[in-house]
């Protein structure tokens, strides 16, 4: 087993975020790819922003994608796991408080007792003079008399920055050099005793032995402080790897006000968890493969690497979306695809209780080359579980207002009615032979005979969708038409 251990540390201060499972999703399967270990925590110690509906949402939008945790937190009746708990930061409050005390009697800590106003005048003095806003370190060299003087004053404790130089060592930015003196002495302990994140997340990441730090690269500009706190705790080095964001199709950060930032908005819509792994990898990550774009999830297990992760930020692209998914939808089973879209059809009203599982199989088996989404099997297929209401406008004029289309309807009609195999194969040998007879196309024949079936003029290949309503019922739809038309032809006269 690898000693790999990464892990994905959100905010429970919304829903997952396309950007948030993006980080996981490398992570995953960084961990899977080498034998490792992935790891979720919950980084809650903002308590008026964080919500346990949003805990739920974050940890239900990760299992959707299908992205598993080795350890984490107890979720929907599942126990916590992992040697190396509790996985929630909220519960760690008082690991981080006494780090920061250790860090405190080592001198690389000291207490400042400055108030909020006087820090707020410090800013705005700054403001004024043009200058970044920073602590001017006025309790930093406090002496222990100093110090003992204050007696009960509140008081944060502030991270002593060190002279010279913070290297931060990143697998996709390269090496990235901070100055130190751009840094302010830091706060690490609120007054009240709360960590502050920057803190929080070394200790946390360095008691449980976090080997790779994989985040999004607007975490950069931390790394050079997370990087002198873990050298100042004297934990082990984790190695980096700064992503790039999420960028939507103008080139922006995807906002979390844009529909499909929420992971769930794209199950919603009817796309398969694969294809978002699939199209998610590729925002950032290429293959060896010149020009390959699709992967199943077993083959990224085996494919990904650091290495091949790009320091550019890529674009939302919906089109190669949809593409991915139409492609993820036709390499299912008949039978698994079955298994996706009669949940869809039921949540839009239609009882499937009544088809046997066969029939239901080739009602998706005949749909799978034409859906683009899950979501799209209620248009494709409504009309078997429902009379025809309408039939489309523009398609009634192209096909049925013209003076002979009641005969060619009754045509048609007499000619299923001859077809004594009612399957696929002996439907379309009869309307093969009635081309024949009249001389005309095939499609002369088809269209119409599709919207007296479906109401459309689009929709699943003809003799498959005949054959499944039955017999019986093509005629009865066909009679139907015919009336309608007799009645066309009464509005026209």
């Amino acid at each position: 087993m690898s000693t790999t251990r990464c892990r994905i540390a959100p905010s429970p201060s919304g829903f997952l975020h396309i950007g948030t499972a993006k980080t996981a999703l490398y992570n995953w399967l960084f961990a899977r790819s080498t034998g490792g270990t992935f790891i979720l925590r919950l980084e809650d110690t903002d308590a008026e922003r964080t919500d346990e509906a949003y805990v739920q949402a974050m940890c239900e939008g990760f299992k959707w994608l299908g992205i598993e945790w080795d350890e984490g937190p107890e979720f929907a009746g599942e126990p916590e796991r992992g040697a190396y708990g509790p996985y929630r930061q909220s519960q760690r409050r008082e690991l981080h408080r006494r780090e920061a005390l250790r860090l405190l009697d080592e001198g690389k800590a000291y207490k400042c007792f400055c108030s909020k106003e006087e820090i707020e005048a410090e800013r705005q003095r700054a403001l004024e003079e043009k200058r970044p806003p920073r602590y001017s370190g006025k309790c930093r060299n406090l002496s222990p008399q100093q110090v003992a003087a204050m007696g009960d004053r509140p008081y944060t404790v502030r991270f002593r920055v060190p002279e010279g130089e913070t290297v931060v060592h990143d697998l996709i930015q390269g090496d990235v050099r901070f100055d130190n003196k751009e840094y302010d002495d830091f706060i690490i302990l609120k007054a009240n005793g709360d960590p502050i994140f920057h803190l929080a997340v070394v200790v946390d990441d360095g008691h449980m032995k976090i080997t790779h730090v994989i985040r999004g690269d607007d975490h950069l500009t931390n790394a050079g402080r997370h990087v002198m706190l873990f050298h100042a705790l004297g934990y082990p080095l984790p190695q980096f790897a700064h992503h790039p964001l999420v960028l939507d199709e103008q080139g922006r950060k995807y906002s979390k006000r844009l529909h499909g930032a929420n992971v769930l908005d794209w199950r919603d819509d009817g796309y398969l968890p694969e294809t978002l792994i699939n199209y998610i990898i590729l925002l950032g990550w290429t293959s060896e493969e010149e020009g390959r774009e699709f992967f199943t999830l077993e083959e990224l297990k085996h494919l990904f690497t650091l290495e091949r992760l790009s320091k550019s930020a890529a674009r939302f692209d919906r089109k190669k979306l949809d593409w991915l998914n139409g492609q993820h939808i036709r390499m299912l089973t008949p039978e698994k695809l079955r298994d996706r879209v009669v949940p869809v059809l039921e949540k839009h009203g239609f009882d499937c209780s009544g088809r046997s599982p066969e029939w239901l199989t080739r009602m998706a088996a005949i749909c799978q080359e034409k859906i683009p989404t899950l979501n799209h099997i209620v248009e494709y297929t409504d009309f078997f579980f429902r009379d025809v209401a309408w039939y489309e406008e523009k398609a009634v004029n192209k096909h049925w207002r013209a003076p002979d289309a009641a005969d060619r309807m009754r045509l048609i009609r007499g000619t299923m009615n001859a077809v004594a195999d009612w399957t696929h194969d002996g439907i379309k040998a009869a309307y093969e032979q009635l081309t024949r007879d009249t001389g005309e196309s095939l499609g002369k024949f088809v269209h119409p005979t599709r919207l007296a079936l479906t109401g459309k003029s689009v929709g699943p290949g003809l003799f498959e969708l005949a054959e499944l309503l039955g017999k019986a019922e093509c005629l009865t739809r066909m009679d139907r038409a015919i009336a309608y038309i007799g009645r066309l032809g009464e509005e026209q006269s």
